[in-house]
């Protein structure tokens, strides 16, 4: 298994909530957390997540903290040189609420902006306040490491045509043959550099060219910075947002030399039932699957989990998992005879162990029986059948869905 996870502002790249990472990160770590701030609520909201939110925390599938901050880049043209600065930031007040003290106040005020109806934000309220954390995660020392990331000109020029290539500029239009970040007093710094950002223009939607300039070739550094904080804090692994991914695996890679692909990971339990598998992120995405179906699937994936934590992460899974599929387990080395007399049964035991919580019935096993419970708690049934069977959405028809998430 993956270990933790984080995640923060789950952004797809189309700008819309990305619940298919939060669901799918929940199969395959160990623990996930999820960092509300300003944006993620607004995300959470306006993609309809809110209630299975709240019942994924109810359930006890993650945890949460709602810190309401926000990076940004602030840019000040009556000095010249322009100097910029890296801020992170929350909202204190508003004029007809008043100063907030605490977050769990600024959580209030944000449902009531989101939703426009204060009856739902104080009942929404009232659920997360019980069941989310209100600490805040931001560092003074994050805003200052950022301004030094860029001081490095290879780093600065790889995070510029980065950002120039995600604004969909081509990238036989970006030419040019310096960036560079001077420090400035404080935290501050200006950029000097010969990109022709009035040729750039043209490639930009029409409202967004007239502030195009050099301000935005670095303003997604701080959010980068901050998941690299979040991850360090947690010990976790960040994962979510798709275009501060890509700065993260960037700093992470000028600091450590290499990353780990936990989509590779992930993908091997896939390829496991078919090279072409779409994977749950995917299909929760494009709403072929309900995040109340993931919960269900999620609820008859115990064992599964289990093994996966005992997998190294560099491991070829699909070999392991072809070797505890054809392996000769306990249960069926148990003669069907003792089984009915009861050996395992008196106190329960082999309830325990087949299926928590349960007992079962003197008398009720069979040679067929045996076979089919040492095979149901392998870690390969769960893909092959309850994971598989999520998958398959062309199958049931719409509405009538074959899949239970029961094994």
């Amino acid at each position: 298994m993956l270990g933790n996870c984080i995640i923060r502002n789950p952004r797809a790249a189309d700008g819309t909530l990305d619940r298919g990472v939060i669901c799918e990160s929940l199969l395959f770590f160990a623990k996930t957390h999820l960092v509300i701030d300003f944006n993620t609520l607004a995300l959470v909201i306006k993609g309809g997540f809110l209630d299975d939110l709240i019942e994924m925390l109810k359930r006890g599938y993650l945890t949460a903290n709602y810190s309401p901050e926000m990076c940004g880049l602030h840019t000040d043209t009556r000095v010249r040189p322009t100097e910029h600065i890296f801020i992170i930031f929350k909202i204190t007040g508003h004029q007809k609420t008043g100063t907030f003290k605490r977050n769990v106040e600024i959580l209030e005020y944000e449902l009531e902006h989101i939703l426009r109806d204060k009856a739902k934000a104080r009942f929404y309220h009232r659920e997360l306040s019980k069941l989310v954390s209100f600490e805040d995660f931001a560092d003074d020392t994050i805003s200052e490491i950022a301004r030094e990331d860029i001081r490095n000109p290879v780093f600065a020029r790889q995070l510029a045509e980065m950002t120039l290539r995600n604004k969909r500029i081509p990238q036989d239009a970006i030419q040019f043959r310096f960036i560079e970040a001077y420090k400035m007093t404080g935290n501050k710094f200006a950029i000097n550099t010969d990109i022709n950002f009035d040729a750039l223009r043209r490639y930009l939607p029409e409202p967004d060219r007239a502030a195009f300039g050099k301000a935005d070739l670095f303003a997604g550094l701080l959010d980068g910075r901050l998941d690299v904080h979040l991850a360090a804090k947690f010990n976790s692994a960040l994962v979510g947002n798709e275009s501060n991914q890509t700065i993260v695996e960037m700093i992470l890679k000028r600091s450590v030399g290499r990353k780990f692909d936990a989509h590779a990971f992930e993908r091997a339990i896939y390829d496991f039932i078919s090279v072409d598998t779409p994977r749950v992120r995917e299909i929760i995405n494009s709403n072929g699957r309900t995040p109340r179906e993931f919960m269900s699937l999620l609820d008859s994936a115990d064992v599964f989990r289990k093994w996966l934590g005992t997998q190294n992460p560099e491991a070829d899974l699909i070999r392991e998992m072809l070797r505890e599929k054809t392996n000769v387990g306990w249960l069926e080395s148990i003669p069907v005879k003792a089984l009915r007399f009861g050996i395992f049964t008196g106190l329960g035991m082999l309830g325990d162990v087949v299926a928590p919580g349960t007992s079962v019935a003197l008398g009720g096993f069979d040679a067929l029986v045996v076979d089919k419970l040492a095979n149901r708690w392998r870690p390969h049934y769960f893909v092959e059948h309850n994971l598989k069977g999520f998958l398959d959405i062309e199958s049931p028809p719409s509405g009538t869905s074959a899949f239970t998430g029961q094994s």
